[in-house]
């Protein structure tokens, strides 16, 4: 979404917005900052929204500085957390702009890098390199293909019990072009709440950690129930359920790749 489609959200952030906070039902993310967490140390939090972990993140580092492209989002971070004495907050786009800091410790980087543009993306995993200091951790959330395509299946199977041919199920199941004619997948590129959002294959991912100067140190899923992709989903549709990937990386020098 671009920065103006944020405008009104922020104020309802918890009705408009998933939160991969309150979502993280295994606490995954939450045991990750704290194992990295040392009080004399620095964390960005790159694309922060409202803000959900910057207490967090302020518990645990000396200094936490958050970034968004929306100034709206920024502007309620600033006022649900103004009680964090060693947080800034400000506005950043990541396509177009480094933040002006010091690399910092660790960043936590939380479906950012969604942009349909691959250049726009080039960009943005440049900045998140730059924002981190050699041999420090960047904390990465994305959408997931696998799931995404996973998740139409779903769709498909719960057509055909509500009686449709195999044909309906299908093409109910899996739209394969956009508004414009456009394949919907190409490129990992979904609509997502009817905007463009890119996903990531586990396998796109290991290549763009070693091309960016990451050494992945874990992977894990993140699990949302079936309400997070469709209204009213049926008490049948239960495990294996749909995911975002968390992944782990620590930067190394490209120099030594």
């Amino acid at each position: 979404m671009e920065a103006e489609d944020w405008k009104g959200l922020a104020t309802n952030y918890e009705g408009n917005i998933l939160s991969v906070y309150d979502n993280d039902q295994n606490g995954e993310i939450e045991s990750i900052i704290k194992e990295l967490g040392i009080k004399k140390e620095r964390a960005v939090d790159l694309g922060c929204g409202t803000g959900k972990f910057l207490p967090l993140l302020s518990n645990h580092f000396k200094s936490v500085q958050a970034f968004d492209y929306s100034t709206e989002m920024i502007n309620a971070a600033k006022r649900s957390h103004k009680h964090l004495k060693n947080l800034s907050l400000s506005v950043c786009d990541l396509r177009t702009s480094s933040p002006k800091i010091k690399p910092s410790d660790m960043a936590l980087c939380i479906n950012v890098v969604l942009s349909p543009s691959i250049s726009d993306r080039e960009k943005i995993w440049r900045n998140v390199r730059k924002s981190i200091r050699t041999g420090g951790f960047l904390v990465l959330v994305t959408p997931s293909l696998e799931s995404a395509l996973y998740s139409k299946h779903r769709l498909v199977e719960w057509n055909i019990r509500n009686g449709d041919t195999s044909v309906q199920a299908l093409t109910e199941g899996f739209d394969t072009k956009d508004k414009d004619g456009k394949m919907i997948s190409r490129g990992g590129i979904i609509n997502y709440g009817g905007v463009p959002t890119k996903h990531y294959l586990e396998e796109e991912l290991i290549c763009l950690a070693h091309r960016f100067g990451f050494k992945i140190t874990s992977t894990e899923k993140i699990t949302y129930p079936w309400s997070t992709e469709f209204s009213s989903p049926p008490k049948w549709m239960k495990s294996p359920l749909p995911w975002d990937w968390l992944i782990l990386l620590e930067k190394k020098n490209l120099r030594t790749r």
